[in-house]
């Protein structure tokens, strides 16, 4: 069952819900209001007889002509003694009489049920001074009473059934007008389904209710999906292109030594050492991709407490061989403890200073400083810098400001992605301003953990 369906009916149900106890209600009410109505009319008709009629006349036997003056339709009025006997009787009802005469001292108003029917009866006792000498009793069939209600009973009736089948109407005309963004939204979901195009659904802003929050979510969540297609269609160009061009060196070189080989051992040495090279740094493009799409994926830290400069010793110990350049350490405190995870912050000193050693001419500075909220780590080269509008797409994946150095200094153009990845982990940040010619001065922002202990 479609939800605009449920939604038409649990209206409709609940409108029902309420005007049916509503309706019974109605009509109980007004019964009891007509039946008030009527009782007091008779108890109206009685003080009219006796303030017209005297005690006397009444008690008088065979006076029924003086009664019949006042007798309304479908009733019955007696005169009493202080026996219960009969003096009068006035009828145009001849089944009333069977109800029992009855003396009484004072007023009583009442009904009850006769041969099914109901009846009314009113009772007033007669007075001659203060002394009660009987009983006037008027008793009627409320024929008309019982006709209005059956007339009423009709008119509710029909104006439910009528209501019913407006509201049922208006609940399935509602719901549909209601929930028809939402179908709209069915439909592009299915076009999008079929077509895989990024469809946007249209925005009615004069609106700003839920349905339309709700496809303005959709459209910003399918920006975010075509900008993250387009990142992956990049992505893997790239990453096909970076292994085309290794596989295309090491076939190259394949082929040298099937065809002279052989024959010549330095080319044979050349091709071999070439193959290797290539065969290497598909190796690390492979490792680098992996632990690309493990931090993307399964992001989790080791967290432990750690000298920072101490960390920082330990890559200047890797990297000084590899480089006749220097890489000078200026921390602020001869010890700064920090609590992250030791390896990761250890990956991301290591790809920012190797960098640095590949592009900086003479030295590159290492300043390590601590705030109460935040550690700090500036590493400042002399190198070629980068170019202003290179900037914004450093830590792209496979993104490398010169291509054709890159390949000779060893570069994948993943690793700046890798150290954002682990410092966006650690709820970092990480910033890379540059001018050409001028050095580049890498700024990486670690947020101190309310655990960590300085000490």
């Amino acid at each position: 069952m479609k939800i605009k369906t449920k939604a038409s009916l649990l209206s409709f149900f609940w409108l029902i819900s309420i005007l049916i106890p509503l309706t019974f209600i109605i009509y109980y009410l007004y019964a009891q209001y007509e039946k008030e109505e009527e009782l007091e009319t008779l108890q109206f008709t009685a003080n009219q007889m006796l303030t017209h009629i005297s005690p006397m006349e009444l008690l008088q036997e065979d006076n029924d002509r003086i009664l019949r003056r006042y007798l309304p339709d479908h009733s019955m009025i007696r005169s009493l003694d202080l026996s219960s006997k009969v003096i009068n009787q006035a009828a145009n009802n001849d089944e009333l009489a069977v109800i029992p005469p009855k003396h009484i001292d004072t007023h009583e108003t009442y009904s009850q049920k006769l041969n099914e029917q109901t009846v009314m009866i009113v009772r007033t006792p007669i007075h001659q001074g203060t002394e009660v000498i009987g009983t006037l009793e008027i008793i009627t069939e409320p024929i008309e009473l019982d006709q209005s209600l059956y007339r009423l009973v009709g008119i509710i009736g029909i104006v439910t059934l009528a209501a019913m089948l407006l509201s049922l109407s208006a609940s399935f005309l509602l719901s549909k007008l209601l929930f028809l963004p939402l179908s709209r939204m069915i439909q592009t979901m299915k076009e999008i389904e079929t077509s895989l195009a990024n469809t946007k659904l249209p925005l009615n802003r004069k609106s700003k209710d839920e349905l339309y929050q709700l496809s303005e979510t959709f459209n910003h969540l399918m920006e975010r999906i075509e900008i993250s297609m387009k990142k992956q269609r990049q992505f893997i160009s790239d990453a096909s292109h970076e292994f085309k061009t290794s596989l295309t060196i090491i076939e190259g070189y394949s082929s040298l030594i099937r065809r002279w080989g052989f024959e010549n051992i330095d080319l044979r040495m050349e091709a071999l050492n070439a193959v290797h090279t290539e065969s290497k740094r598909m190796k690390h493009i492979t490792y680098q991709l992996l632990e690309l799409a493990e931090l993307d994926h399964e992001p989790k830290l080791t967290l432990s407490l750690f000298d920072l400069v101490t960390l920082c010793k330990e890559n200047i110990q890797l990297l000084q061989p590899l480089s006749d350049k220097e890489f000078i350490l200026i921390p602020t405190e001869s010890s700064i403890m920090m609590e992250a995870d030791r390896p990761q912050i250890k990956q991301v000193l290591f790809i920012i200073m190797d960098n640095a050693m590949k592009y900086m001419n003479h030295h590159t500075r290492i300043f390590l400083s601590q705030t109460d909220s935040n550690h700090c780590i500036r590493i400042v080269d002399d190198g070629i810098g980068i170019p202003a509008e290179e900037l914004p797409f450093v830590f792209e994946r496979f993104y490398r400001v010169d291509r054709s150095r890159s390949r000779q200094t060893g570069g994948s153009g993943l690793g700046l992605a890798i150290a954002k990845c682990i410092v966006n982990l650690h709820h970092g940040t990480i910033q890379i301003t540059s001018d050409r010619h001028n050095g580049t001065e890498v700024i990486v922002t670690i947020p101190k953990l309310k655990t960590s202990n300085p000490f």
